[in-house]
């Protein structure tokens, strides 16, 4: 019982357990098996448990499994525009960027390799808990929009930022010249319009 408490302890902390962490505090994946037939904890996907769903619907936690997973994961693509709310595209799919080296075989994950500058400008980390979520910012994720996502998709979620009142259209632009994704035309046109 008192690797069940040790268990049970870690995932308060942590939201959720993976098997190799289970491991470290005396649970083995039999009684992992065991706890998720007693419906004391529940499987979310292969090798993650719980005993609370409520973190699957919270717009950052959600992302911490992905983040796990794969330690080089950044949440990008239509995960962030609904993360930073500036589309109502469908998130079909957790969208993440991960290096060019890394190859993703998980239907739950929508991964785009990329190098150098593309993956790493505009990466940020949050805590959730003793997790961490990497993420792009709101104005990378734009620019990726442009890059990877339809037009329709990708102009919606600029003028919504454009509506906000911490948009910093410098940054935006100078993101989109260095990744090769020029947009201050469009900026010009979008502020025109209002």
């Amino acid at each position: 019982m008192i690797h069940i408490d040790k268990l049970i302890h870690f995932i308060d902390k942590n939201i959720f357990i993976t098997v190799d962490e289970a491991k470290r505090v005396g649970i083995s994946q039999m009684m992992l098996s065991r706890l998720v037939a007693s419906e004391k904890l529940f499987r979310t996907e292969h090798g993650i448990y719980t005993n609370d769903f409520s973190w699957l619907t919270d717009p950052l936690k959600k992302y911490a499994v992905a983040c796990t997973k794969y330690p080089s994961a950044v949440i990008c693509g239509i995960s962030a525009l609904n993360y930073y709310d500036l589309t109502d595209a469908e998130e079909r799919q957790i969208s993440i960027a991960v290096p060019s080296s890394q190859r993703i075989n998980n239907s739950k994950y929508h991964a785009i390799r990329l190098t150098g500058i593309a993956y790493t400008l505009g990466l940020k980390k949050q805590s959730v808990g003793k997790r961490q979520v990497r993420i792009y910012d709101t104005e990378k994720t734009i620019v990726d929009a442009f890059k990877y996502l339809t037009i329709e998709i990708a102009m919606k979620a600029l003028k919504n930022y454009m509506k906000r009142k911490d948009k910093n259209v410098q940054k935006l632009c100078d993101y989109a010249r260095k990744l090769g994704k020029p947009l201050d035309d469009t900026v010009t046109a979008i502020w025109a319009e209002d």
